[in-house]
């Protein structure tokens, strides 16, 4: 997948076309669209990348250099990319993208003024070029979001905190600002699985995680280790928003009711990424953390 993202990176000369007039795209003295050279040209852009956010960036960017666009949002599945801000006055095209006859996404064209003709045709013109490599992106990205989480609770999967991990220790460099991490470990799981059987275990360890998820905020991230161990990762959080969110999860585990029906509660360490910190460093202070929680009786938080 790294070996495709690659190649698809490769430069491939300048960035945009220009719409400078010329006599041989004049048709009765009225420009008709795009020529051949052009839309060339900005296939080649897209073919810079299959990343979908990245390409739909790059499409924006020449839509906007090309049309009094405004704003572009795409619709997909359940997400959506946003790029621009809608003026006072909006003038609305919506046009989809067709796979085997069903949407597979929704393109909405905010502009600032209506459309000549002309620019009409620009815009369909583009986005129907846009489409082809679209879809190769979109099942691209379908296929990394898949291979990113956990196949029983559909946390991120360990490949997915490494990820989030790299991304969030390098903001924190950036900006000076601190975050969290929490592990987790559930406390006597083993006994459910030894007991009742792994099909029972699993609708333990799938509760554990929605119960998880619901305690944390829309910023934050879960994922999945493996057996009963899972964390979280915290953007801009110091200690006291880990000892927050930390509590508010240790006592959400402990309420549930199919966790109680077990006797499943929940051990938690939690560390602050620091001033030059390292990934290892971090997590090695939050296990390190979660063990002592789990020397001091369980269903209990430690701090590093």
């Amino acid at each position: 997948m790294e070996q495709l993202n690659q190649f698809y990176d490769a430069n491939v000369g300048e960035p945009y076309f220009s719409l400078e007039e010329s006599s041989k795209d004049l048709v009765h003295g009225q420009k008709q669209g795009l020529t051949q050279g052009q839309l060339n040209k900005f296939i080649l852009k897209l073919l810079t990348t299959i990343d979908l956010p990245k390409m739909s960036q790059l499409y924006f960017q020449q839509l906007e250099s090309t049309l009094p666009l405004s704003e572009l949002k795409i619709q997909f599945e359940d997400n959506r990319v946003t790029f621009g801000q809608a003026a006072k006055n909006t003038h609305l095209k919506t046009l989809n993208c067709m796979q085997v006859g069903n949407a597979v996404a929704v393109m909405d064209y905010s502009f600032t003024q209506s459309l000549s003709l002309r620019d009409w045709q620009i815009l369909q013109q583009m986005h129907v070029n846009f489409c082809y490599p679209f879809k190769n992106a979109l099942e691209h990205h379908k296929i990394k979001q898949f291979a990113m989480k956990d196949f029983l609770t559909s946390l991120g999967n360990r490949a997915s905190y490494d990820e989030t991990m790299v991304r969030l220790a390098s903001q924190s460099q950036r900006r000076h600002q601190p975050f969290g991490l929490l592990m987790l470990d559930m406390d006597n799981f083993k006994q459910v699985n030894d007991i009742h059987g792994h099909q029972e275990g699993d609708k333990v360890l799938m509760t554990c995680a929605d119960t998880i998820l619901h305690c944390l905020r829309e910023s934050d991230f879960a994922f999945r280790f493996g057996g009963d161990e899972f964390c979280c990762l915290l953007p801009e959080a110091d200690n006291l928003t880990n000892n927050l969110i930390a509590e508010r999860i240790r006592s959400a585990i402990e309420s549930e009711s199919l966790l109680q029906q077990h006797n499943i509660s929940c051990s938690i360490g939690s560390a602050n990424y620091q001033e030059d910190d390292s990934q290892i460093g971090i997590f090695s202070r939050a296990d390190e953390a979660l063990y002592i929680a789990k020397q001091a009786g369980k269903n209990c938080i430690r701090a590093a």
